[in-house]
């Protein structure tokens, strides 16, 4: 068999871009590893029914199917368990939380949370290998990576996937304001940049705080990122006095403990939606003047409701989080003829996701891009376009080799420990060593020393020295077998000088090298 040369065939010339009309073959791969994770048989056959318009409102709107076994392994998982069926045990002050006073019932404590947080990184990355919506979980993505939370941190191991399911919920209303909001009140950011415990020290607590002889102060970590990274972007001309005014305005806004008692809530007025909770007795009731506008005195959650709405329809956020979304889908250097497009669509339609992303998709740059693909693949886009090609037609079930992979190569879920959010750009990621990973990655695959499709609950056999390192569960297991036409067709065209070079590879040598092509390296 050769392999197939030639470019992408778009259905039309870049100019005439037609995203009404019915992708075909090329152009379907192309968007599925653009704004997806990679083809495989069943989603490329999807896809060739769709328009452009099409998979872009329904990554939008859209949720993902995953095959029944897939569904039943996450559905297995602690994360399962809703947030309010743990939270009175391992909230803040919770009773687990609170019998955890010697080292033993810490460090059991300590495992409980990381366990959480490990099974949410594999219920991300078994969705991302499994889901029939490709676009919608590199939307998805994308916004988990823009509202960026650590999970380690704090309470967050416990909250990082009921965190997920908030944004997906709100990427569903297709407005940048519910993403913006719907971070910005879920616990896991609140936990993630200390406003939890921000307190005015003219506060009722603060001034109760002061009298014991243990003053509070007004943290400025969530306040500056939600305007440096989540809204206006870096020289939107905001001050370090508005960081300190949205500071104030956001203080009382935190988490609920299970040890409140509710008749001191009602009393002082406080508001809670889910593990969520505004408490008027941290807040500054004071006069703020944020942004030239001034924010009278004696408000409380409807003045951060009033600020969230005036940095989500900001024309600064509009620039800010169209340039945002075309590095990640266009290039790491996009037009700014297409950054305007979007830039003014986002003002006119109040910030709707759809109107924002369809300039990008409709601008011939765009159509440009899919037929020679320029974005350099980011690690988890590698991993899981690398299995999905190689398991076409079959379940990706092992959760725990690709959390393993995407640690190793830098780009788990959830682990970014900066709120910049991993980088997305060619520089970001291209490296001597970094390249080594993908192509031991690759050839792990194709020989099938890289158990992707199911995971053994220990290994196989014991070492025949007990003294030898045991191999972690993951590295045993069943793994794909994956079929060269198939990897071909999915994988799609390479250039003269990667066909020459695997002139004279065969089998399993030539799929490691097809999936380590260059072509294969790009989106």
């Amino acid at each position: 068999m050769t392999l197939s040369l030639g470019g992408l065939a778009m259905p039309s010339s870049a100019a005439g871009w037609d995203i009404d009309r019915a992708m075909d073959e090329s152009t379907a791969r192309a968007m599925l590893n653009r704004f997806g994770y990679g083809a495989d048989q069943a989603s490329l056959t999807q896809a060739l029914q769709q328009t452009p318009r099409q998979y872009l409102l329904r990554a939008i709107h859209g949720g993902s199917a995953l095959p029944p076994a897939i569904q039943a392994q996450i559905d297995a998982l602690p994360i399962a368990v809703p947030l309010d069926k743990i939270w009175p045990d391992y909230g803040p002050g919770g009773a687990v939380r609170q019998a955890s006073q010697d080292e033993t019932s810490k460090k059991a404590l300590q495992q409980v949370e990381h366990g959480y947080l490990d099974a949410a990184v594999q219920a991300r990355m078994l969705t991302l290998a499994n889901a029939d919506n490709q676009g919608h979980e590199a939307l998805l993505s994308f916004w988990l990576n823009h509202f960026s939370i650590y999970g380690p941190k704090g309470l967050d191991p416990l909250l990082a996937w009921d965190y997920t399911r908030a944004l997906e919920r709100a990427m569903a209303d297709d407005s940048f304001e519910s993403l913006l909001r719907a971070s910005f009140f879920h616990p896991a950011m609140q936990v993630y940049l200390d406003n939890d415990q921000s307190t005015s020290p003219e506060s009722e607590t603060g001034l109760m705080a002061e009298q014991r002889g243990k003053p509070v102060g007004i943290n400025e970590n969530l306040a500056r990122e939600v305007m440096e990274l989540h809204t206006l972007g870096v020289g939107a001309g905001y001050s370090q006095q508005d960081v300190q005014q949205l500071a104030r305005i956001i203080t009382g806004a935190g988490l609920y403990s299970p040890r409140m008692q509710q008749r001191a809530l009602d009393r002082a007025g406080a508001q809670r939606d889910g593990q969520f909770l505004f408490d008027p007795r941290r807040h500054d009731f004071g006069l703020k003047l944020f942004l030239g506008q001034a924010f009278p005195p004696g408000h409380g959650l409807d003045e951060i409701d009033r600020a969230l709405h005036l940095l989500a329809i900001h024309p600064a956020t509009a620039h800010h989080v169209s340039l945002q979304l075309a590095q990640r889908f266009l290039s790491d250097t996009p037009p700014q003829s297409v950054i305007d497009a979007m830039t003014r669509a986002y003002e006119q339609s109040g910030g709707r996701l759809s109107a924002t992303l369809l300039p990008l998709i409709a601008s011939p740059a765009f159509a440009a891009s899919l037929q020679t693909p320029g974005k350099f693949k980011e690690p988890l886009d590698y991993i899981v376009s690398t299995a999905r090609a190689a398991c076409s037609g079959q379940a990706i079930g092992n959760g725990q080799l690709l959390s393993a992979a995407a640690r190793d190569m830098g780009e788990a879920p959830y682990l970014h420990s900066t709120p910049d959010g991993y980088g997305v750009r060619e520089a970001d990621w291209l490296s001597p060593p970094a390249m080594a990973k993908r192509i031991r990655f690759a050839m792990g695959i194709a020989a099938g020393r890289t158990p992707l499709a199911r995971a053994d609950a220990v290994p196989d056999k014991p070492a025949q020295d007990a003294s030898a390192p045991q191999k972690p569960a993951w590295a045993t297991g069943e793994a794909c077998a994956p079929d060269l036409a198939t990897v071909y067709r999915l994988v799609g065209p390479l250039s003269p000088n990667t066909t020459a070079a695997a002139a004279q590879l065969q089998g399993k040598a030539l799929i490691g090298f097809t999936l380590a092509s260059p072509e294969f390296m790009r989106r």
